[in-house]
């Protein structure tokens, strides 16, 4: 069996340069806004059209430098690998499980309004996938990752044959 990778990442419309290209556009109108009332005797208006500015620059950097977060799933024959970090630095954490244990499962928010959880689990541990993706995408890799991993009786068919058996009659 080869392996599956499949990468998880926000929808990313904002490129770096169509975020300069914005931010120098919209500098251009405010300063230039700014500076006709400044000569007209409003000079008040220039230190908050800097503010005004700088609040939109560290919001643009924000959502620049989050298009950056990925989410790596790698389905191997045996192992299931997860690296979470930001692209061009390489993953910041990672996991791997063993293939046979992990599961896939899609937990409700809180209310009915709350965003749904999308948690992969092996042997206790919890970690949550897909947090920058809508409800509907979430439903979507569920399903996708479900049919990735195998079915829950394929590991108990790994016992040794009658072990199961013994079990259920003791």
């Amino acid at each position: 069996m080869s392996n599956t990778q499949i990468v998880i990442g926000p929808n990313a419309s904002l490129t770096p340069v169509q975020g300069l290209l914005v931010m120098a556009s919209i500098s251009t109108v405010s300063l230039a806004i700014a500076v006709g009332f400044a000569l007209m005797g409003f000079w008040p208006i220039l230190p908050f059209a800097g503010l005004e500015l700088a609040a939109l620059g560290a919001g643009l950097w924000v959502s620049l430098k989050r298009n950056r977060y990925r989410e790596v799933l790698i389905f191997g024959a045996q192992r299931v690998q997860v690296g979470f970090g930001w692209q061009g630095r390489g993953a910041s954490a990672q996991i791997d499980w063993a293939r046979s244990f992990t599961r896939v499962v899609m937990e409700h928010g809180a209310t009915r309004h709350s965003p749904t959880r999308l948690v992969l689990t092996s042997s206790g541990q919890r970690v949550l996938l897909g947090r920058c993706l809508t409800d509907a995408e979430r439903e979507q890799l569920h399903g996708r990752i479900k049919d990735l991993l195998p079915p829950v009786w394929s590991a108990r068919q790994a016992e040794a044959p009658g072990e199961g058996l013994a079990r259920a009659s003791g």
